[in-house]
Formats: structure tokens, sequence, C-alpha cells
């Protein structure tokens, strides 16, 4: 992924964050090699969180975990609120 694609999803995130009145406390950008272990660190975070939300560029961001949908209720299960920030302004 480019800097620039990057860079767009973070906008998205930011974006969706500030539609619902959201502090974003961080970023968690994953490596393709380490991203269990970056999304299990993420989800230890959340856990301890007072609001935790999760914003995601799209619900695909699970599809290499398990089910995407199965991923997200179990997020719900624990807690964690989990929000798609896909643009739907472009294309």
């Amino acid at each position: 992924m480019s800097a620039t694609e990057v860079d767009s999803l973070r906008q998205q995130i930011a974006r969706c964050a500030a539609a619902r009145g959201i502090e974003v406390d961080a970023i968690y950008e994953e490596e393709l090699d380490r991203a269990s272990a970056q999304l299990v660190a993420c989800i230890d975070a959340l856990l301890e969180a007072d609001e935790p939300y999760l914003i995601v560029p799209s619900l695909l961001h699970f599809a290499g975990f398990n089910n995407p949908l199965e991923v997200r209720r179990d997020l719900l299960s624990r807690g964690i609120e989990v929000l798609i920030a896909q643009d739907t302004t472009s294309g």
C-alpha cells in the first residue's frame, strides 16, 4: 500500500471519529506478517479503554482472521464497538 493510500485511510478514520465525536487515541497500522499480533495488542488496549471504539477502513479488514461479521460480533461481545470508516463519498 502506498503512502498516499495509507494517508487516505488515516483521513477516513479521522473523519469517521470526528463525525461521532470520538477522540482517536491511537492508530494501529498492521504489517501483513505481524497482523495477528498487532490486532491482539489493539484489542488489549481497547479492553482497558473507557469507551472502546475500533474504527476500521471496512469489514474486509478482518477477512484474514475469520469471517468478518463473526470477528465484529466477537468484538461487540467484548464491549468493543466496531465502526466502519469506508469513504462512501468517492467513486
